[in-house]
């Protein structure tokens, strides 16, 4: 008997084995939706430089946003019309996001954003959806979605 054996499907009869390759799957399937084509039996995937710069965009991006939502002045921000540049980091497609900008108490203006979207929250950026924002005070045409700082 093992140490193990009175955990649910590990006793006599559980499958080690098919846990195993169960969760080497979920993994590889993790990897493929990432943008890294045949999982981790793929060269690419152990493609560390690569791994880093998406890591390092995704937390450039992350950063920035963040500063600005706590230095930034209070906006509305809407989503004008969006559009696929073909670019992807880490299996997130990027995007340049037309906005109108709208100040508390000021004139609206027009903005682009450059931005990675996950594919869990694109509907969260349909074409005529408004959120609040912030406006960078070192530049108006800096814009990030959110009212404060998320870290």
């Amino acid at each position: 008997m093992g140490a193990f054996d009175n955990l649910p499907g590990m006793g006599a009869g559980g499958d080690w084995a098919k846990q195993a390759a169960d969760a080497q799957a979920a993994a590889d399937e993790i990897l493929k939706n990432s943008g890294y084509a045949g999982g981790t039996a793929d060269p690419a995937a152990n493609d560390l430089a690569g791994l880093s710069a998406d890591r390092a965009a995704l937390e450039a991006q992350g950063h920035e946003q963040n500063r600005i939502l706590g230095v930034g002045s209070p906006a509305t921000l809407t989503i004008d019309s969006k559009v696929d540049t073909g670019e992807s980091v880490a299996g997130n497609a990027t995007y340049i996001l037309n906005l109108t900008v709208t100040p508390e108490g000021g004139e609206a203006y027009s903005v682009q954003l450059k931005q990675i979207i996950p594919p869990s929250t694109l509907s969260g950026y349909a074409d005529g959806t408004t959120m609040p924002g912030r406006i960078d005070p070192a530049d108006k045409n800096n814009v990030a979605f959110g009212d404060k700082p998320f870290m």
